[in-house]
């Protein structure tokens, strides 16, 4: 199984894509984890971002890994952070050497327009409101899947996507960085949002604007 899509962020931040083809059977004998999930698309996106994930970090103990209430995976007492998303056929996964870091793939579909309300704010609908329908639908998935990266390395509860995360400016190319806000209980916090388009989906990442 080669990578689908590589890419280093900086000197300490990794990420890298799996597009899935293959069968569960395929990842079951690779990631050897007993997972109870019955529906079979799920279960082979959970597998896939497992085994890309030991692909990226060999040294890491699956067996190990722990959820912790919002959801994150954690593994104790390794030297890095790390981040997965899993979407219709793609696993994502970003690993940084120095800080928390949040990755979210999320497929350009228009089931987003049914869930905008939860995530945009008056000035991110601002900043879409004069594009096309196909570029507002492209910008909405960006807009959602920053969101989702800035949750999982915000790594706190009680957040509201539409107030307390704030994406300063839209994705102009099909790949690239833009800057973010997250304002919550009194904590401001600029972070960075790394982002590329491919032919169906956007994957974001999200760290601190500190290296």
């Amino acid at each position: 199984m080669p990578f689908f899509y590589q890419q280093n962020i900086n000197e300490t931040r990794h990420l890298a894509i799996w597009s899935i083809t293959e069968p569960v059977s395929f990842f079951e004998t690779d990631v050897k984890l007993a997972v109870d999930i019955q529906n079979e698309e799920r279960k082979i996106q959970h597998l896939a971002v497992r085994l890309l994930f030991k692909l990226m970090m060999p040294e890491a103990d699956l067996n190990k890994m722990v959820m912790a209430d919002n959801g994150k995976p954690y593994l104790q007492g390794v030297p890095f952070h790390f981040s997965f998303s899993h979407c219709k056929g793609y696993a994502a996964v970003a690993v940084s050497d120095t800080d928390p870091i949040g990755i979210d793939i999320e497929i350009i579909h228009p089931r987003i327009l049914k869930v905008a309300h939860k995530f945009l704010n008056d000035a991110e609908k601002a900043l879409i409101s004069n594009l096309s329908e196909e570029d507002q639908l492209k910008q909405m998935a960006f807009l959602w899947a920053s969101k989702e990266a800035m949750y999982k390395q915000y790594e706190q509860l009680g957040i509201d996507f539409a107030r307390d995360f704030n994406v300063l400016e839209m994705a102009k190319e099909e790949s690239g960085t833009v800057s973010a806000k997250i304002l919550h209980k009194g904590i401001e916090q600029l972070v960075k949002l790394d982002y590329h388009f491919g032919s169906d989906y956007v994957c974001v990442t999200c760290f601190t604007d500190s290296l």
